[in-house]
């Protein structure tokens, strides 16, 4: 009759299944956490430094657009601001 552990290999089959199941769950692992970082990316609003950076220069294009300044206050705010 053959093999009395691990079907006749030995100690040498039970090294290879824990180097595979060990790599599997590295694997797994790094996985799940490739997931969670690429979400977290997909939603920059929800993050604590996310999202586009606004500058002076596009505030003061929103502020004109809304009506909240004045053609010439905006021409010399965007001057300064360009300087």
């Amino acid at each position: 009759m053959m093999g009395g552990f691990f079907n006749g290999y030995g100690w040498v089959g039970s090294a290879f299944m824990i180097l595979f199941w060990g790599l599997l769950c590295l694997l797994l692992i790094f996985g799940i956490v490739a997931g969670i970082v690429s979400l977290v990316r997909a939603f920059p609003g929800h993050g604590s430094r996310g999202g586009e950076k606004t500058t002076a220069l596009d505030v003061l294009h929103e502020r004109y657009a809304r009506g909240e300044i004045g053609r010439d206050e905006y021409l010399e705010r965007r001057r300064d601001l360009e300087q």
